[in-house]
């Protein structure tokens, strides 16, 4: 790692520990304050990385401009939060009238692990009402919400300004049969209600912690597989293995990992969790790899495509990624690259409903 790139890594440690001395700013000018707001930005932790290193920031008089540069887009962070905030609480009031359940999962399901919730950056608002789906979006609809596209997983709505995906399944589930498992078992985790919490503020339904544990894990893999992930994505499961480890059944979270090849990311990712970011293991029974947690960490912190706005350029880059990247399938998942590009086509090309 370069120097930005590891202070990245201890704003990430720093925010999970409340310790942001264990950051050392001291001898940034103003081109390295330049360049760790823009990996923050990167990497989703534009308002975290202000949290950490803003009093720090403040002290250099070279830095100004980024200091105020930083600040406002802390401050666009939080207030689209806060919309994205009152706009979910409206959405299930409009579905609850309707007679319909709906469950916030995802950026929003994470965001309550956070020291503030507003600081965990997050595109749309992901809610789930699976057989419901067309009759959820229609109801939206008559609110005055526009439908932008309609898949096989999802809706794509656009409601005052603000992104919704209305979720039939929680996960792209074509391909090879444990995908349509793993499918299956967030269904029946969702609809039995067991371990469902309300979501402070809003009227929506939080999903049960086993839930959220497992589709984090798989969501994180399928991106970092196929297209790279942020640092936030590491975060997430720190600040959740942080937060819930003791109400987290370890044996059966484990064996379905293992059912479901998330076992060797999981490890990683704790591992991550523990010995880079700060978090303190209050728990038995949780196991990491630190090898290769190391690196994941490295290969993660090192991809900045995030921030690339130019689209080709971006999509080429991803192309790259994904070649040089083929080591993660075995590595990560005990399975061929090849085998995986097969299931995939595979899935893209002749699978036009989703067998659950």
């Amino acid at each position: 790692m370069d120097r930005v790139e590891a202070l990245t890594v201890d704003i990430c440690r720093a925010y999970v520990t409340g310790d942001s001395a264990s950051a050392d700013f001291s001898q940034l000018d103003a081109q390295s304050w330049a360049r760790l707001c823009d990996a923050c930005a990167a990497h989703g932790l534009t308002a975290i990385g202000y949290a950490v290193a803003g009093e720090a920031l403040a002290a250099n008089a070279q830095a100004r401009s980024v200091k105020l540069r930083w600040a406002l887009s802390a401050e666009r962070v939080t207030a689209r939060y806060l919309r994205q905030h009152a706009l979910a609480d409206e959405v299930g009031r409009l579905l609850s009238a309707a007679g319909i359940d709906a469950v916030v999962f995802k950026g929003f399901a994470l965001s309550r692990y956070y020291r503030s919730p507003e600081h965990r950056e997050q595109g749309d608002i992901d809610i789930y009402t699976g057989r419901d789906m067309e009759r959820g979006s229609a109801v939206l609809a008559a609110a005055g919400a526009r439908i932008e596209a309609v898949t096989l997983k999802n809706t794509h709505i656009i409601y005052k300004g603000l992104m919704i995906e209305n979720h039939r399944s929680t996960t792209d589930a074509r391909g090879r049969r444990d995908n349509r498992e793993f499918e299956s078992l967030m269904r029946r985790l969702l609809r039995s209600g067991e371990g469902c919490e309300c979501a402070e503020g809003v009227h929506v339904s939080l999903p049960p912690v086993m839930f959220t544990a497992l589709h984090t894990l798989r969501h994180a893999l399928h991106h970092y597989l196929w297209e790279g992930i942020a640092l936030r994505h590491l975060l997430d499961w720190a600040l959740l293995v942080e937060a819930e480890q003791e109400r987290i059944d370890w044996p059966q979270f484990y064996a379905l990992c293992e059912r479901y090849r998330l076992r060797r990311f999981a490890d990683a990712l704790t591992a991550i969790a523990v010995d880079r970011f700060g978090v303190r293991l209050r728990q038995g029974g949780i196991t990491r790899d630190p090898l290769l947690g190391d690196r994941i960490l490295s290969d993660v912190a090192a991809d900045r495509r995030f921030a690339d706005r130019n689209r080709r350029r971006t999509r080429l880059s991803t192309v790259r990624c994904f070649i040089r990247g083929r080591w993660k399938f075995r590595r990560i998942c005990g399975r061929g690259f090849l085998a995986e590009m097969f299931y995939v086509a595979k899935g893209a090309l002749f699978e036009r409903r989703l067998k659950v």
